[in-house]
């Protein structure tokens, strides 16, 4: 690697932690689920084991710890403090998927110049940023897999990539569940399509990708099935179809099916003999592409994301609109691809990912969740927009000064994709993922005076519970003086709210679930928690706390 390339290649690193840190500008901690990571930090910390009976929201995280490992290692090791260590080194880490990106871009297309394309692309893309800004296990996740991409691309010629690579995808499955679903389809599907689109030959390489795509599936479904108690009985079986394992049994049915097809390739006598596209044609395709996608962001706004209820705002879409220029170059690059030796992979992963995020809106739209497969579709966009984008300068005949002046408005979209990497909460339908001081100080007051089950939205629950240590109500309660009363589904059990919290950010949006908006509370609703039973014992002009004095009316 030139020292030209490793500068530029550091740079866009030192930009993707920047992009991933610049909440932490205006907040204490970023991410709706930090009062979970923090309670189980600090639990593994004290008791040096990650116990598996948990009252918080998510029943998973006990059981894929891998995400808190490193974490308490670094308090331990560099003597940091929790806080400290959980708002920034996950971040940092999922910053680095910059690098794998990096490595499969040359990998597949051989020249650096496509790698740094696609390095910058991901590390302001909001799908990406966004999502890895989080101190969440998915954020690690996510780098397992750009790693294991990586290795995997080398195992057919390298049986050296096989032991780390095995290491990474033990680390993945241990971390998240769902980056370990994206990886294993799109694992099995280079596999499987690989020996469709060139015969299958029985080589050392074609072994060993077998091999372990055989140990990443037994090891992954073992995990899920054998210890992941919460995981098997409360995530897996939350599908639209029943009996639940049918689902199982058409992903094992459309394995067999491709195990079959590849089986008969040999048999059959005709190759795919790719064409190199003209400039007209794929400039009609990075038009026909900024079109497509244009009218996806339409439908987000008078329809809502698939898989949810969300509505993008129209002003919401500007903040998309670099990534949208960006990513319609990937329509012009896809085909120069096929003249790669391992063009097809991502070729591939789009097709795989594309096919499960269909899967997903049908029959599984809170297992299999749509809008997390866009993090990972930046990996074949990304590698397509870079080659794209360079075959238009090329084709179009841009020479000189005109090609300085393309290349120089690339550079101003990559770097306004950078800065449009978080956007505000209005983009994502009102859900604001930072804690200022404020949101912390009544956590800390209920610690030392309350008791019982505090009632409130998701995100004061993950504050109240992990900082406070009480259990809260997350998003199994609505905000109305009727319900409150009433005894409540709670991870903690159906208990009656003993304490009501109300902040700031509740009355401009309530947090319930993370695919549906944020809606505002009503003003006649918020003035009747100002009446008896409910008694206010804290407010720091940020957020209040109502002890609900039951049996009391207005004499109270």
């Amino acid at each position: 690697m030139r020292k030209s390339v490793r500068a530029a290649l550091a740079a866009i690193l030192l930009a993707a932690i920047a992009i991933r840190l610049s909440p932490l500008w205006s907040f204490l901690y970023w991410g709706s689920d930090t009062g979970e990571y923090f309670a189980i930090l600090q639990s593994l910390l004290r008791t040096r084991h990650v116990s598996t009976v948990y009252n918080g929201w998510g029943i998973t995280y006990p059981y894929f710890p891998g995400v808190f490992f490193p974490q308490a290692g670094l308090v331990d090791l560099a003597g940091g403090d929790v806080p400290t260590v959980m708002n920034l080194l996950i971040p940092i880490l999922g910053a680095f998927a910059v690098v794998p990106m990096f490595l499969l871009a040359v990998r597949i297309t051989k020249e650096a110049r496509f790698g740094l394309f696609a390095a910058a692309f991901l590390a302001g893309a909001i799908p990406h940023a966004y999502t890895t800004a989080h101190a969440a296990p998915a954020t690690l996740g996510d780098l397992f897999v750009f790693a294991g991409l990586v290795l995997f691309l080398r195992l057919r010629a390298d049986p050296k990539a096989l032991a780390p690579l095995l290491l990474v995808s033990g680390a993945l499955i241990v971390t998240h569940h769902l980056s370990a679903y994206f990886f294993l389809v799109m694992v099995l599907g280079a596999i499987a399509i690989g020996g469709l689109v060139r015969p299958w030959s029985p080589g050392a390489g074609t072994i060993r990708e077998i091999a372990f795509a055989s140990v990443l599936t037994v090891g992954t479904l073992a995990y899920w099935f054998g210890y992941a108690t919460t995981f098997r009985e409360s995530i897996l079986t939350d599908v639209d179809i029943r009996p639940w394992w049918l689902l199982f049994v058409g992903f094992a049915f459309g394995l067999l099916l491709l195990a079959a097809l590849v089986a008969l390739r040999p048999r059959v006598a005709w190759r795919y003999r790719p064409r190199a596209p003209g400039f007209r044609t794929i400039a009609a395709s990075w038009l026909a592409a900024a079109v497509t996608l244009l009218a996806i962001g339409v439908v987000t706004i008078l329809g809502s994301v698939p898989g949810t209820t969300v509505r993008v705002p129209p002003e919401g879409l500007a903040y998309f609109v670099p990534l949208v220029i960006l990513l319609s170059f990937s329509a012009a690059g896809r085909r120069f691809l096929d003249f790669e030796k391992d063009g097809f992979h991502a070729t591939v992963w789009l097709a795989i990912l594309l096919l499960s995020a269909l899967v997903g809106i049908a029959v599984a739209p809170r297992v299999i969740i749509p809008y997390r497969h866009l993090e990972y579709l930046l990996i074949p966009f990304g590698i397509f927009a870079a080659v794209g984008f360079s075959r238009l300068l090329d084709l179009g005949g841009l020479r000189g000064p005109r090609r300085h002046l393309a290349l120089a408005a690339c550079a101003v979209l990559l770097v306004a994709n950078g800065l449009a990497g978080i956007p505000p909460p209005s983009t994502f339908a009102g859900w604001k993922e930072g804690t200022i001081p404020a949101g912390i100080d009544p956590a800390y007051w209920a610690r030392d005076h309350a008791e019982g089950l505090i009632v409130t939205d998701h995100h004061a629950s993950s504050i109240v519970f992990g900082f406070g240590g009480l259990n809260a109500t997350w998003d199994r309660t609505v905000i109305d003086p009727s319900a409150v009363l009433q005894p409540i589904p709670s991870p903690s059990g159906t208990r009656n709210g003993t304490y009501l919290w109300i902040d700031r950010d509740m009355e401009q949006g309530i947090r319930l679930l993370p695919w549906e908006p944020a809606e505002p509370m009503d003003r006649g609703v918020i003035a009747r928690f100002d009446d008896a039973p409910f008694m206010k014992v804290f407010d720091n002009g940020y957020a209040r706390l109502y002890w609900i004095a039951r049996g009391c009316d207005a004499s109270c």
